[in-house]
């Protein structure tokens, strides 16, 4: 009897921890806002029609509100939302779940010379249903608007866009899409940048243990500053795809392994620069284990198995950078108490620091993140309650 209340002990804690955070994903080796292959309820982030999996669910991520400034495990960005059902339908609101793409277009044009804000304080509505084809959307909102003293530029910005998925037996199909986007400074010449309509479309089909996947990016920004090639536009395009496949096995009752290979590219072209590609192929192995009844320990390696970077310096001279060999790793724990589940990223040495981020590395830790059990022990925290 002793051994079977453990057992059982050990397979709730399992399911419950499935259902967690940004720090359960980066400890794993994925990226933040969901996987491809493994389950987590930030995976309503891809494919809303997710969202039927994870019902009556109130989570918080905690951090502070670092501005116009990338989430990262350093610097994390407070967020939360909780899930409900209406009928037979799951609904969900989420809030602050700022776009990392739109902060870092922001960034990127005031080192031309902007001095632009960025949308702030997101929300997400999420609706979906469930039946012989689950499916589900959402719609997200993001707005800021800032005037200074004495008698200082007006500056608003905004974001807009929906998510669409699908999901029926092991295949699933779902596209985020950024329909307008804007940030201007309202000075005499109108200073902006405008996003272009972006684009993230994806599909996944699960045999058995062994789950295969596409995707297909394509995002931009025009930028217009007075000060800058004499009130030119500077233009921004990016296409990102890739194949992969992520595989997970229950080594043991209490033990479960993971691993994914995909081959993913990125080409970025920008008005009076060189265009810039990388081309990844990474294999990440991580592991999730019930070392109590009460604690899951996880823990994740990536490496670079081949890949490079192409591109150009302002003088025109063509450079090569290799990216084999490049690795991180992570480590993560959960606790459950009762209906309560807490998660934190114990360390991680990321090797990313843009919203770009290297192809087929999911997380997206700064560079020379701290790898230790110092005052920065958890970089992440989390807490799910099932009600």
């Amino acid at each position: 009897m002793k051994n079977y209340l453990t057992l059982v002990l050990a397979v709730l804690m399992v399911s419950t921890t499935a259902n967690a955070s940004r720090a359960r994903l980066e400890s794993l080796g994925e990226g933040k806002n969901g996987s491809y292959y493994i389950q987590d309820s930030r995976n309503i982030f891809l494919n809303p029609a997710q969202i039927v999996h994870y019902k009556k669910k109130l989570s918080l991520e905690f951090g502070n509100e670092p501005g116009a400034t990338q989430d990262t495990s350093l610097a994390p960005r407070g967020q939360g939302g909780f899930t409900n059902t209406f009928g037979d339908f799951t609904y969900g609101v989420y809030m602050n779940q700022t776009s990392e793409r739109e902060l870092y277009a922001i960034s990127s044009a005031n080192a031309l010379g902007g001095a632009f804000i960025a949308p702030e304080s997101q929300l997400e509505f999420t609706f979906a249903g469930e039946g012989a084809m689950n499916w589900g959307f959402s719609l997200l909102y993001a707005g800021n608007n800032t005037k200074g003293v004495a008698g200082a530029a007006e500056k608003t910005a905004s974001l807009f866009g929906v998510r669409l998925g699908v999901e029926s037996g092991n295949l699933q199909a779902f596209s985020s899409i950024g329909i307008a986007s804007d940030s201007k400074v309202k000075n005499a010449s109108t200073d902006e940048v405008k996003g272009k309509v972006s684009v993230d479309v994806a599909v996944t089909y699960k045999m058995d243990e062994m789950t295969d996947y596409a995707h297909f990016s394509s995002y931009g920004t025009d930028v217009t500053l007075s000060t800058l090639n004499s009130g030119n536009v500077v233009q921004n395009r990016n296409t990102a795809f890739g194949l992969g496949a992520g595989w997970k096995h229950d080594m043991s009752k209490s033990t479960t392994m993971f691993c994914r290979v995909s081959g993913d590219y990125l080409k970025t072209t920008t008005t009076s620069f060189s265009d810039i590609t990388t081309w990844n192929v990474p294999i990440v192995v991580g592991a999730e284990a019930v070392a109590l009844s009460w604690l899951t320990i996880r823990g994740s390696i990536a490496e670079s198995i081949l890949g490079q970077t192409n591109g150009s310096i302002a003088s025109g001279s063509a450079y090569r950078t290799s990216l084999s060999g490049l690795t991180t790793v992570a480590a993560g724990v959960g606790m459950t108490f009762g209906d309560v589940v807490i998660d934190g990223l114990v360390s991680s040495n990321g090797a990313t620091n843009s919203a770009n981020g290297i192809p087929g590395f999911g997380t997206g830790q700064t560079t020379g993140g701290t790898f230790g059990f110092g005052d920065n022990m958890l970089s992440r925290v989390a807490m799910t309650y099932n009600f």
